[in-house]
């Protein structure tokens, strides 16, 4: 979920586009002749701290204040009760004019914030939910607006105040404030971890010895078809369903290149009409412009796939021009896409790190303490207005990367199953997780990897191999890298355990093995271990991701003849936000909406159209394993979806 074809050592499957960092950052540098497996262990434990650029007076800047919401709690049971069968209120949904009515502010306080600010020299517009305002002005009139210091901005109590004294807000108007974010994103304590750590997952055996590598090279990719034969969509095409006036959106953090996509969806023998395809710009910071793309690999391979698997619906991109993402430019490109309404589902591949990060963020001042409620107002909105949000489960299994603490510009690093994404495991949107498919490869030295059934995506796979052959790690160290791949899942403690998943045999109960050291060394014979545990499970859903199973996508400004080896959870979003506008434009049919309240029930029915991955052997996410006779496992949640059972039996 990070950057297209790399899975960031601080991230979520890809959720810190710490990729692109990396990538870059070490293009700088005079080469120097490193030991491999010295390089290789160091990235795993430590990173480089990335600091924003310092503002000058007269540049510009923006800002989001968040405004208090009305009836939150009513808010937040609205969202579910809009989208679950058999509530008085199922499918009555609300526009962003009715959100403000309901629970946002009204339009006399977010005009007269309007006037407020222009007094000083302050630019600032509302979204119409009356939740969110974004500001743009130059650093001078903010720091005297608000009597602050803008790159040595901290939080205190008063949601106003950043320096050592509050600013002089009229009441009437400070009133209103929730939080406010942005401002304190150029103070140097706010940092990126810019890791070299990379997993290469476009063509895993790029780095290895030619002991190890393939006679073909590798794996063959393949298509859209791989999706959409194998989860029973095409039999919805053949009912005359292909996404036709349904639009789906992405939020990205890079461009595209419009001949990149179009030349995919000719092959891929979807529409190639000019109008299918539309960017949106969203209003936002960007923390370093040296890294900014226009051909960005992740978002050119959402836009494919979303584009093919609906191959006649019209694709919306919500760009926000910046590579490492924050909490104000989440914000405002999801605030963007539903204030639009354009979209019946909508998918997001990256994230901004985990609650661990957030957390040392907090304890420097200049993250917001308010992030897990932010998340819960923006994302209950799509959820109200009957939109479908998906957002990628981690690409590093279940030990997820993270930070244990800092040392004086480095970042310590650290794995550990025990942090989430506070973005792909909100409540209010649907987590999906990875398998891989059923396969068979010889190595060079003669022995095979396989996997007998579709799985949970974990490299588990390779076990047998490498403990066989104890060198192979010695000898290749990159190897290191790839071990440590996998479908993100496990347990949020930031949520509590939401309705739709209570009393869903095997949610909050586990079994699990530690395949791997905090250093992605394999552990041989571990015993499976079984407990429970709390809080919001994550993935909601799950299909073919691991990269050795993986897609071809197609970037002829990068990759030579343009054809590349792909995979990760951020490849199913776009995919399963595809396959919700094919049924969505199925004949007669409301928007399907946010989808949990409703699967949840089904994947208890006798007829479920998903199968869980319930096997305590071969059938990992790095850690979790399945359950014998449950319905949910945290490696895959309820598991892969028939689309065509899934259209029948959704309401």
């Amino acid at each position: 979920m990070s950057s297209w074809g790399k899975f960031a050592a601080v991230t979520l499957g890809a959720l810190f586009a710490i990729g692109i960092n990396g990538q870059k950052a070490s293009a700088k540098k005079t080469p120097q002749k490193v030991d491999p497996i010295t390089e290789t262990y160091s990235n795993m434990t430590s990173a480089k701290m990335l600091t924003p650029t310092q503002l000058k007076p007269n540049n510009t800047t923006t800002f989001d204040i968040i405004l208090k919401p009305r009836n939150e709690g009513q808010m937040y049971s609205d969202a579910l009760a809009v989208n679950t069968p058999g509530n008085s209120q199922f499918k009555h949904y609300i526009t962003q004019d009715g959100i403000r009515d309901k629970y946002g502010q009204p339009t006399s306080v977010t005009n007269d914030w309007k006037t407020y600010l222009k007094k000083h020299h302050l630019t600032a517009n509302a979204f119409k939910s009356g939740l969110v305002m974004t500001v743009k002005g130059k650093i001078k009139d903010i720091d005297k607006t608000f009597k602050v210091n803008i790159n040595k901005a901290t939080y205190h109590s008063n949601p106003l105040q950043f320096g050592k004294h509050a600013p002089k807000i009229p009441g009437r108007l400070s009133d209103t404030v929730y939080t406010v974010i942005g401002m304190t994103d150029h103070n140097k304590k706010y940092f990126y971890p810019d890791s070299n750590m990379q997993f290469d997952v476009k063509n895993p055996a790029a780095n290895l010895s030619a002991d190890t590598k393939g006679d073909s090279g590798y794996y063959e990719a393949g298509g859209t078809s791989r999706f959409v034969n194998r989860y029973n969509l095409d039999k919805l095409y053949q009912q005359g369903a292909t996404g036709k006036g349904q639009t789906v959106g992405l939020i990205t953090f890079g461009g595209v290149r419009r001949s990149d996509v179009l030349h995919f969806w000719k092959h891929e023998n979807a529409s190639t009409a000019s109008s299918r395809f539309t960017v949106k710009n969203v209003q936002g910071d960007i923390f370093n412009k040296d890294f900014l793309s226009p051909a960005d690999d992740e978002a050119t391979m959402d836009v494919e796939y979303a584009g093919s698997v609906a191959p006649q619906a019209d694709v919306r991109m919500y760009e926000s021009k910046n590579p490492l993402p924050n909490l104000q430019n989440i914000t405002n490109a999801f605030s963007t896409a539903y204030q639009e309404a354009k979209v019946s589902s909508l998918s997001l591949s990256w994230g901004t790190g985990s609650d661990e990060y957030y957390n040392l963020l907090i304890n420097r001042g200049v993250m917001d303490p308010h992030y897990v409620n932010l998340f819960n107002l923006l994302f209950a909105q799509g959820a109200l207005q009957g939109i479908s949000t998906f957002a990628a489960s981690g690409d590093t299994g279940a030990p997820m990367y993270s930070m244990r603490g800092i040392s004086g510009n480095r970042v310590l690093l650290d794995r550990k199953t025990d942090v989430a994404d506070p973005i792909n495991t909100n409540p209010f949107i649907t987590s999906v997780g990875g398998t891989t498919l059923p396969f068979t490869h010889k190595l060079g030295s003669g022995a095979t990897i396989s996997a007998s059934k579709e799985r949970a995506w974990g490299s588990d796979y390779y076990w047998d191999v490498l403990q066989n052959n104890p060198e192979m790690l010695n000898s290749t160290p990159g190897l290191l890298m790839i071990l440590g791949a996998g479908g993100g899942g496990g347990f949020s403690h930031l949520y509590s355990t939401p309705t739709y998943q209570q009393g869903v045999k095997g949610v909050n109960t586990f079994a699990a093995r530690t395949y791997l050291s905090n250093l992605n060394q394999p552990i041989f014979g571990q015993t499976l271990i079984t407990g429970t545990d709390y809080g919001r499970n994550y993935p909601d859903v799950a299909a073919n991701a691991d990269p050795t199973t993986g897609y071809n996508v197609y970037m002829k400004s990068k990759h030579g003849n343009g054809w590349q080896e792909n995979g990760g959870t951020s490849i199913v979003g776009p995919q399963i936000a595809g396959a919700t506008a094919v049924i969505n434009s199925l004949s007669g049919r409301q928007p399907m909406g946010f989808w949990n309240p409703q699967i949840y029930q089904l994947a208890q029915t006798s007829d479920s159209p998903f199968t869980p991955m319930n096997s305590t052997t071969d059938n990992s996410n790095m850690y979790y394993t399945g359950q014998p006779n449950t319905i949910y496992n945290q490696a895959t949640g309820l598991g892969t979806i028939n689309f065509d059972k899934l259209a029948k039996a959704y309401k």
